[in-house]
């Protein structure tokens, strides 16, 4: 199983000790080891850079002003 490769070499530990890990530390290690993956290239840097945006819940009150004062005719 990818999951579990990725989280033996990202952890250092051997598959027995992987399939002992309770399941969110065997989580947040497959995130962790994507993450670092994804900050390998530039491409992912994107990925993640979008990611992050896309979380966000509360309109950017200044980037909208200034879209409109740019826009002003």
């Amino acid at each position: 199983m990818p999951g579990i490769k990725d989280v033996i070499d990202y952890s250092g530990l051997d598959y027995y000790r992987v399939l002992k890990l309770p399941l969110d530390v065997f989580m947040l290690m497959r995130k962790n080891k994507f993450i670092s993956d994804c900050m390998q290239t530039e491409e992912g840097q994107k990925y993640l850079k979008d990611c992050e945006r896309l979380k966000q819940t509360e309109p950017d009150y200044d980037a909208v002003r200034k879209f409109q004062e740019s826009h002003k005719n």
